[in-house]
């Protein structure tokens, strides 16, 4: 098995299943992005801190187990699994419904590092990219505060109206 450049001390989980638990990466998105109307989370099989949260600040959030499966809303707001080629899939998937307009927004919480990758640079160079939001913290990933987070977060967001804009936006919480 390959081991990551950067181990982290915990076990993986299986399905990369990591529940959104810092409350923190939740305000940083509302805060600086008008959500409205039916939220739904796309990669929540079991449950999702990310839709628990939303509910919690009064916003109509759902969950849904599969990310390809034909569900109505309004935005998509999803923390993917990381295994490489799924989250790709993923996020291509969910970028086409918004350039379709069947969706009016998308933001997913992935590593400062994401956008990067020479392999991705066509999820980033469209006219409705809106741009990133980097968190000045680093997120926990479970109750259990053992450990200092190592990684780095944004969100990467795609709106119908970033089309208007010239340029993606970078905002910091």
């Amino acid at each position: 098995m390959k081991v990551p450049y950067v181990h982290s001390n915990y076990e993986r989980i299986e399905g990369d299943n990591y529940q959104t638990v810092d409350p923190r990466c939740v305000r940083a998105l509302v805060k600086l992005v008008d959500l409205r109307g039916k939220i739904v989370d796309c990669c929540s099989p079991s449950g999702s801190g990310i839709v628990m949260r939303l509910q919690a600040l009064g916003f109509n959030a759902h969950g849904v187990a599969d990310a390809f499966s034909d569900f109505s809303a309004d935005w998509v707001v999803t923390n993917p699994p990381y295994k490489k080629g799924l989250v790709d899939a993923i996020m291509t998937e969910q970028i086409v419904r918004v350039q379709n307009g069947e969706f009016f927004g998308f933001a997913a919480l992935l590593r400062t590092n994401f956008d990067h990758a020479k392999t991705r640079k066509d999820m980033f160079s469209i006219p409705h990219y809106f741009g990133q939001i980097k968190m000045c913290f680093r997120p926990y990933w479970t109750e259990e505060r053992k450990f200092s987070p190592i990684h780095n977060y944004v969100w990467h967001i795609w709106t119908a109206d970033a089309v208007e804009r010239d340029y993606p936006a970078v905002l910091y919480w």
